[in-house]
């Protein structure tokens, strides 16, 4: 289909009221895997979607409207911008927009957190970074915080993890500045954002970590825009569940093997 015609199936997923009588989880999720626990659809609710020109192709213009509290003088909408270009949405397993949905909308909660942020402590000032020579010095101690670094061209660095893995990353002086300056420096004995963005687990074929818009992203290529590794469809996951429900098996994730029926939940 083309990008306005996904804009347009989106925008109805989104905006779709849960029928009263839909099973959800504990986290407000119904059949189409949208989380609403944190207000979504509620709270937070989707007004529009434009198919946009934007500098790797398509993107979505998500504009939102927020159910303010009494006495919080901000402005009561906003919008985000997203991804879309086809061979990019395909690439990252979205290529139906039911696939996408859950992800736009998390972005959407996500850009009202921002939104609301903005308009109540104002923008961050940004961090003053050093120069270029100590900023090199920064990259490295946060790449060797991961395991051991190699550099076989520039702006292109190898880090061989503990476990044998090894991670591509790609990142440009300008890049590794623009980081800086929205996170600030890195700070140790915590857990900062170099360490939650370093250690946070991949799949096997997200091989590069690259920067997107001053963070960094997991990628399974060196092309930005960065493309994560595709998730099931859910049709598939409707027909894994249905196939479950059918021979009596409980379908889910587990954070360990279960070796016998008795701890499989139920």
């Amino acid at each position: 289909m083309d990008d306005e015609e996904y804009a347009r199936e989106l925008f109805e997923i989104l905006t779709r009221p849960l029928d009263p009588d839909e099973p959800v989880d504990s986290y407000g999720t119904g059949s189409d895997r949208i989380d609403r626990y944190g207000g979504f659809g509620t709270e937070v609710r989707v007004t529009s979607i434009d198919v946009v020109p934007g500098p790797y192709g398509a993107q979505l213009e998500v504009g939102f409207v927020l159910d303010l509290p009494p006495g919080l003088d901000i402005p009561d909408s906003g919008s985000i911008r997203l991804l879309v270009e086809r061979e990019w949405r395909e690439l990252g397993g979205y290529a139906e927009p039911e696939d996408y949905a859950p992800v736009v909308a998390g972005q959407v909660q996500r850009g009202a957190r921002d939104h609301v942020v903005l308009h109540t402590e104002g923008p961050r000032p940004d961090y003053e970074a050093p120069d270029a020579d100590a900023q090199r010095a920064l990259l490295m101690h946060v790449l060797r915080r991961w395991g051991e670094v190699e550099q076989p061209a520039d702006d292109r660095y190898v880090v061989r993890l503990e476990e044998g893995f090894e991670v591509t990353v790609l990142i440009t002086p300008d890049q590794w500045e623009q980081v800086l300056r929205r996170h600030g420096p890195p700070r140790d004995h915590t857990f900062d954002y170099y360490e939650e963005a370093l250690v946070e687990t991949g799949a096997d074929d997200e091989r590069f970590l690259v920067v997107w818009e001053g963070d960094f992203a997991r990628s399974v290529r060196e092309e930005l825009p960065p493309v994560a590794s595709p998730r099931p469809p859910l049709r598939e996951i409707r027909r894994r569940i249905a196939e479950a429900e059918a021979s009596g098996r409980p379908y889910g994730w587990f954070a360990f093997t279960p070796r016998t029926d008795d701890e499989l939940p139920g």
